[in-house]
């Protein structure tokens, strides 16, 4: 018997935000005893603490009061309440590698296909069953805490929507990638995108369907749009809410843009006006901490 490995979403922490990679097709084929090998020796499993729908393995002892931890608890709770979306009943399972050699380790040997990073978030189907097993992989850097929040917003959304665009996949993930004081501000797409020049072009954007076609300009313009739609007017946050609805059920509602347009009349100039209005937010929390 051999077990396909469906890996939805791969994503990279970068100095300027997280890029992701998806495959439409499987990433990997291995046969079910090198899967059992592979899992049953090499990820994190001396120590197992549960904090919400998050179930985090490690090799050490973490802290279940520390700060970090207590915020990624709240995490699928504000991504619920900004979105309007149910709360998921799905298990994430969360494997925290001590160290960056043993995460390495254990992905190149779990899917040797994929290249290396930082945080990966998995949607693998489960065995003799019907849904996905979500799975976040990641080790203990400097980044954990933006890492942690990026993936784990990608695993709460695909355990209770249909699909989500590209675009607006990242676009969220980016967002809420940062603490709750930050308010969805990345300041470092923020500066870039005010230094221009930036022509925003949500169509084109919408037509991307591979990580490939996206680069770091395509990123950071995903994370405006939905800064924009979240924080802007009422108008274009229900917009946003409307088709998170639809994805709930239908995973191919066609693009955004018309609705849009429809709500704030020229959605590129409103998008200009909103991000010279937007102001840098006092962030506090250390990004990494556990122990």
């Amino acid at each position: 018997m051999r077990l396909s490995i469906s890996v939805f979403l791969v994503s990279l922490a970068a100095g300027v935000g997280c890029e992701s990679l998806r495959t439409p097709e499987p990433a990997n084929e291995i046969t079910q005893a090198e899967a059992t090998a592979v899992v049953g020796t090499n990820r994190p499993a001396k120590f197992f603490r549960r904090f919400g729908p998050f179930a985090v393995s490690t090799d050490f002892e973490i802290d279940p009061a520390d700060p970090l931890f207590h915020e990624l608890e709240t995490l699928p709770d504000q991504i619920r309440k900004e979105l309007k979306i149910p709360t998921g009943t799905e298990t994430i399972q969360v494997f925290l590698f001590d160290t960056k050699e043993g995460y390495e380790r254990y992905m190149a040997a779990r899917y040797p296909k994929l290249p290396t990073r930082r945080a990966y978030f998995v949607a693998e189907p489960k065995l003799g069953g019907s849904g996905d097993d979500l799975l976040v992989f990641t080790w203990m850097g400097e980044h954990l805490r933006t890492d942690l929040r990026h993936e784990l917003t990608h695993a709460v959304l695909h355990g209770v929507l249909k699909n989500v665009p590209l675009w607006l996949d990242e676009g969220l993930a980016g967002y809420f990638e940062l603490p709750p004081s930050s308010d969805g501000v990345n300041v470092s797409h923020l500066e870039v995108l005010r230094a221009g020049p930036f022509v925003p072009d949500l169509a084109r954007l919408e037509k991307l369907g591979q990580v490939k076609q996206m680069e770091k300009p395509e990123y950071r313009e995903s994370w405006a749009w939905v800064h924009f739609l979240l924080r802007s007017s009422p108008a274009a946050k229900a917009t946003l809410l409307d088709y998170i609805q639809t994805l709930r059920t239908n995973p191919n509602p066609g693009p955004m843009l018309p609705k849009l347009a429809e709500a704030v009349g020229d959605p590129s100039k409103a998008l200009t006006e909103h991000l010279a209005t937007v102001l840098s937010p006092v962030t506090s929390g250390p990004n990494r901490t556990v122990r």
